[in-house]
């Protein structure tokens, strides 16, 4: 008996502690919270467009309604965070009542989930009808009912916000599509990111890769209708707009589209030098970066309806693509010689010339440098042509030789060669009293050239040829000469003019003026004198 009463105390022991250790509670993991971002500083115009909303919202009627609209739009380009937040805040009006509005116009309102009502097959010009709906000219007609006010303020804010065509304001404008409260104006949203194309393309290109269903597949809808998903066109549509290009190329970089790795390369050797440097940064995170994704495998169907035997990659990766994109290249101008990677082929035999791997970024790097080797030997033959006309003493033709040599590389070499031909073409045209091109030319030989020895010539130049361009036009040139005489006082032609009371230097007034106003107050106190003998005499 004890020894089995012993026995019962120490299995109570051990599996006491045990079960009960079962029982507690494990410690939890906490999260690890992020601290949230630091307020955004407010700029100069965030309180006057607030107020131009809160005035719009609660407008009385059509006129003062409009009146505040049209206050808006100046201010919007310099607001646009702040209408963003605006847009979103929380509303007075319940959303019941707002969307009682929106249906009073018969405007297309999703559900609770965000979707709408399956549309019957559309053509062509229903959907330009669509696209040219007016939301607002059919608010501001409304008499008045509960949230009224708020609907007209929150649509003229998203119009305001397309209307900057800035990159920067499509981003509010897709987030008010799926905050819960303002999610129904999902229609007016779409409609307004697709007015605002080109600007919106580099959003909606990030959001078609975002991780949510729903904003993915609504930034996709928006791409097609704008025929701007392939990034081809994307890319073509941004054509002239340096910055909306480089955005586009950003984005592209950020999401690794495998679908944009050609378009990418055919901007690596950009005539402009941001967008080509941001196309080469966009490729070579392509091959450098994160690697991608495998794509999924399965047996593909050959010819006959037989299988092959071994699995298949149903596409290639975005560095797979980028691999061929500088094997291509490569073979083409390197004289190289890369067959190219197809792991998607159908056929079951590996060959060696498939297992040919290469050095992605080394040979990236010597395509890069073939094509700037070749871009500075094109760029030196068309300056030799440019001052070969300017030594030949054909100014006019060197000079529109260069503005192309400039447009296509601003930070080209020869600079101050450049501003000398500029400068002496600028002389000819002062001798020719053509002073608005002279100006300009005078303009440019001092940008290019700006610590150059002959640079406060040019810019004296510049505004002494401004001034005389007012003058023909009647204006006021006496500024811009004053500036050409504080910037170098024994200029020339300021010299030449200083006749001129227009041109005088502040303190250099005529000095017949001088005379004048002695010989006035003299004969003030002759008269004063005279006036008190008078007043004695009587």
């Amino acid at each position: 008996m004890r020894r089995a009463l012993v026995l019962l105390i120490l299995a109570t022991s051990v599996v006491g502690p045990a079960e009960a250790d079962k029982k507690k509670p494990k410690d939890k993991v906490e999260a690890k919270v992020e601290a949230p971002p630091p307020p955004r500083t407010p700029g100069p115009d965030d309180a006057a467009v607030i107020a131009v909303l809160e005035k719009l919202a609660a407008a009385p009627d059509r006129a003062s309604r409009e009146a505040a609209i049209k206050e808006l739009a100046p201010l919007a380009p310099r607001a646009i965070p702040a209408i963003g937040e605006w847009i979103v805040r929380p509303h007075k009006a319940s959303l019941e009542e707002r969307r009682a509005v929106l249906a009073a116009i018969n405007a297309q309102v999703p559900d609770k989930t965000g979707k709408f009502k399956t549309p019957e097959r559309t053509t062509a010009k229903e959907r330009q009808a669509d696209d040219d709906l007016d939301w607002l000219a059919k608010l501001v007609e409304l008499p008045d009912m509960p949230g009224l006010g708020e609907v007209i303020a929150d649509d003229a804010a998203l119009r305001a916000l397309a209307a900057t065509n800035d990159i920067s304001a499509a981003q509010p404008l897709f987030d008010a599509a799926f905050v819960e409260h303002t999610m129904i104006y999902r229609d007016e949203c779409g409609r307004y990111l697709r007015k605002m194309e080109p600007y919106s393309i580099p959003v909606l290109t990030k959001e078609s890769a975002s991780k949510s269903y729903d904003r993915r597949r609504y930034a996709t809808f928006q791409l097609e209708r704008l025929d701007r998903q392939e990034p081809g066109k994307a890319l073509a549509a941004a054509a002239g707009n340096e910055a909306l290009t480089i955005a586009i190329l950003d984005t592209y970089k950020a999401t690794k589209i495998r679908e944009a790795v050609h378009a990418v390369w055919t901007k690596v050797n950009d005539d402009a030098p941001r967008v080509r440097a941001a196309a080469r940064a966009a490729f070579m995170d392509y091959i450098t970066g994160p690697p991608p994704p495998p794509a999924p495998k399965k047996k593909l169907q050959l010819p006959g309806g037989k299988l092959t035997k071994k699995e298949k990659p149903l596409y290639l990766t975005y560095r797979e693509l980028a691999d061929n994109e500088l094997r291509i290249a490569a073979n083409e101008l390197l004289h190289e010689d890369y067959p190219l990677d197809d792991p998607t082929s159908l056929s079951d035999y590996d060959t060696s010339e498939k297992a040919v791997k290469i050095d992605q970024p080394e040979v990236a790097k010597r395509l890069f440098e073939y094509y700037d080797t070749e871009r500075a030997q094109k760029e030196s033959a068309q300056w030799s042509a440019a001052k070969a006309k300017a030594d030949a003493g054909d100014l006019a033709t060197a000079v529109q030789m260069l503005d192309r040599l400039l447009a296509q590389n601003p930070q080209r070499g020869q600079r101050e060669q450049m501003a000398a031909i500029y400068a002496s073409w600028g002389k000819t045209l002062e001798e020719k009293q053509q002073w608005p091109d002279a100006a300009a030319a005078f303009s440019k030989a001092h940008g290019l050239d700006p610590k150059g020895a002959n640079a406060t010539h040019a810019l004296a130049a510049h505004h002494f040829a401004m001034g005389k361009a007012l003058e023909a036009q009647g204006k006021d040139g006496g500024p811009d000469f004053r500036k050409a005489v504080a910037l170098e006082p024994d200029y020339a032609p300021s010299a030449a003019d200083s006749s001129s009371s227009s041109i005088d230097a502040p303190g250099k007034r005529p000095v017949w003026m001088l005379y004048a106003a002695i010989v006035a107050a003299v004969l003030a106190m002759a008269l004063f004198a005279v006036a008190m003998v008078r007043r004695r005499a009587v």
